[in-house]
C-alpha cells in the first residue's frame, strides 16, 4: 500500500478558533486511526482560505476518515468552524524525500 494525501480547501470565519481546535482534531485522528494518520499540516494562503494537509498510510484509511470525522462530535470543535470547501483531493503518493 502507498501513502496517501489528503488535500481539503476551504474558507473560515475565524482561523484562529479553527487553530485552537486542531490539536483536538489531531489527538482524535491519532487515537481513532492509529499507525493509519501519519501526519497533518494546516495553512493559510494568501487570499485567506485555508488548507488541511493530511498524509494517511492509505487510501482505505484517507476514505473511512473522510467519511467519518465531520459528523463525530468529538470533533465538531474543528469541523463546525469550517465554512464552504472549495476542494477536497486524494493523491497517492509516490515519492517522498526527508532531511
Amino acid at each position: 500500500m502507498s501513502a496517501t494525501i489528503e488535500y481539503v480547501r476551504f474558507e473560515t470565519a475565524d482561523a484562529a478558533e479553527l487553530t485552537a481546535h486542531r490539536e483536538q482534531l489531531v489527538a482524535l485522528l491519532r487515537e481513532r486511526y492509529g499507525d493509519g494518520f501519519l501526519g497533518a499540516h494546516l495553512a493559510r494562503f494568501e487570499d485567506g482560505t485555508m488548507l488541511d494537509f493530511i498524509v494517511w498510510s492509505s487510501a482505505e484509511v484517507a476514505a473511512r476518515a473522510a467519511k467519518e470525522m465531520p459528523g463525530d462530535p468529538a470533533a465538531q470543535g474543528f469541523f463546525s468552524r469550517i465554512g464552504t470547501v472549495h476542494e477536497m483531493r486524494h493523491a497517492q503518493v509516490l515519492h517522498s524525500a526527508r532531511p
